[in-house]
This record gives C-alpha cells, sequence and structure tokens, in this order.
C-alpha cells in the first residue's frame, strides 16, 4: 500500500457521521393489485414472492418504484376514496398519498430516478403523455408517449426510460415523451411490472395476471425470459432497490476499522468491490472512507 493510501487510511478512522434509519434491504419488491393489497420480497433468481406486509389502501393496475429510498406507488385509492400516488412504508405497508395524479386514475406504471429527482408516469387518462413527479408533489407535463407504459423503469447507468405499450417493450424520451418500439416482450402484459436493477444491469418484469411469473426482459429485443413463478397472483407493480450501504462488509450497520480490514485483504479480488467495477483497488477505497460511519 503506498504513502498516500495509508493516509487516507490513517485519516478514515477519525471520520463519524450522525445516525441514520436502517436501511431497507436491497432487492425486488412487488405491490399486489387488488383491494387487499400486499406487500412482497421477490427472489430475483427464482421468482418466488415472500409476503411482507399487508398495505393499508388497495390499489389497481398499480405502478411501483424507488426514489430516496421511499417505495412509491401510483393508482392507490386513499383514505378519501381519491386514486391517488404516494408511499408505502416497509415493514408496515402504511400509506402516505402525495397526489391525486392530476385526476387521473391510470397511471399504470411508474418509474424514478435519484440523479434526475423525479418519478415517471404515463396518464392513460390524459391521452398517453408522459409525466414527472418530484417529491413534493409537483406534476409536470412532458409530452405524448403513444403508449400506455403499463410497466416502467428508468436505467441510471445509461440514461433510458423503458415502458411497455401494446405487448412490447419501448423507450421513451424524458425530454420530450416520444416513444421508440423494441421488440414484442411475447408474454401477456395487461398486468405487468417492470423494474430495472443497477447492479446487475437487469431488466425485470413480473406478469401478474395469466402466469404470475417474474422475467428477464432483454433490453435490446424486448423478448422475456421465464424466472420462476412467484406463488402469488397480481403482483405488477414492481420495484428496485439497491444496496445503500455496500462498503459495510461484516453487515453490522456501520462502515469502520473492520470493514477497512476487509477491503484491504481483499485487494486486487472481486471480494472487496464497493464501486459495483468486479474488483477491489483505490476507487474502492475511496468509496468505502467516503462512506465511513454510519450506514444511511
Amino acid at each position: 500500500m503506498n504513502k498516500c493510501m495509508t493516509t487516507l487510511v490513517a485519516a478514515a478512522v477519525s471520520v463519524s457521521f450522525a445516525a441514520s434509519a436502517p436501511a431497507i434491504e436491497p432487492g425486488l419488491y412487488g405491490i399486489e393489485s387488488t383491494w387487499d393489497t400486499n406487500l412482497y420480497k421477490i427472489n430475483e433468481l427464482t421468482g418466488q414472492a415472500t409476503f411482507l406486509a399487508p398495505a393499508s389502501n388497495g390499489a389497481s393496475c398499480a405502478g411501483a418504484s424507488f426514489l430516496f429510498d421511499e417505495l412509491y406507488c401510483t393508482d392507490v385509492l386513499d383514505d378519501e376514496y381519491h386514486w391517488s400516488v404516494g408511499t408505502f412504508d416497509i415493514p408496515t405497508g402504511n400509506y402516505t398519498p402525495i397526489s391525486y395524479q392530476d385526476n387521473s386514475a391510470n397511471w399504470h406504471g411508474l418509474a424514478s430516478s435519484d440523479a434526475h429527482g423525479v418519478c415517471w408516469a404515463i396518464d392513460a387518462d390524459a391521452g398517453n403523455i408522459l409525466k414527472s413527479l418530484a417529491p413534493d408533489g409537483t406534476i409536470i407535463t412532458i409530452g405524448y408517449a403513444g403508449i400506455h407504459g403499463r410497466g416502467m423503469a428508468y436505467d441510471d447507468t445509461h440514461g433510458i426510460l423503458y415502458a411497455i405499450g401494446d405487448g412490447a417493450l419501448h423507450t421513451v424520451d424524458i425530454g420530450t415523451g416520444e416513444s421508440t418500439f423494441i421488440g414484442p416482450l411475447g408474454i401477456p402484459s395487461n398486468l405487468i411490472g417492470l423494474a430495472y436493477d443497477e447492479n446487475t444491469q437487469t431488466l425485470y418484469a413480473n406478469e401478474g395476471e395469466t402466469t404470475a411469473s417474474l422475467y428477464r426482459v432483454s433490453p435490446t429485443t424486448g423478448q422475456a425470459t421465464l424466472v420462476g413463478a412467484n406463488g402469488y397472483g397480481f403482483i405488477d407493480g414492481l420495484a428496485w432497490i439497491g444496496d445503500s450501504c455496500p462498503a459495510d462488509f461484516d453487515g453490522d450497520g456501520d462502515v469502520d476499522t473492520a470493514d477497512l480490514l476487509f477491503l484491504l485483504g481483499a485487494w486486487g479480488t472481486p471480494d472487496g468491490d464497493v464501486d459495483g467495477d468486479s474488483d477491489t483497488d483505490t476507487a474502492d477505497l475511496l468509496a468505502l472512507l467516503g462512506a465511513w460511519g454510519e450506514c444511511p
């Protein structure tokens, strides 16, 4: 280890940050489109859904996505019987409405980007118009998409918004709303959700009505490949959240000397990878030092 690296390591051990709420477990989450809506965790390798909690409010043809570690969901009936978009708490299932979706009942899909700080939905009641939603409830009309967007997902790495329409995968321009056809899914798509795993760069679809199964979707052809059955029906709200604390190697809720020693011991191998490039090097060390203290 060179002198510069030694200096960084020495400086790190004195750094600390304020504690915050425990992180949500990384992976895929599903929301059921029924009046008795439930929340699920979905295994990316098998497709099996695990029940987490009953939701406090019912949803219909729901879209779902994580924005700033909050699980947003569309087409949820609030306590005053308005169709709304809001957030579900994990693990309690409690719902907090944010907006009445421009008085629309049909925002079937939802995508989001922490980098852009917004969610996107296609408003079917307004004539398939792409709209953005900020966490404070502000809605901006972007433009005509021409598809329903029954499932939507955003690839932050490559800056691509995906949406499903007429049984096929499309991209959607977040500046204009214009959609571009990629290819047919080859599976039913009336009750379906999309989610993009940024870690593995995998696009997933969950079909809730006919097959009740998880699929991997090719971003280049649109073709869906079966992963496995959910074991539950009507899961069409699909959302992915990454590891908010990848440098916490020992899983104790903070990044400290033990994690630093593990990374140094894994130098040159994939085991201490923090930044997702499948090796352990100076970039990972710097990322670990930047995350020193309690996990977010």
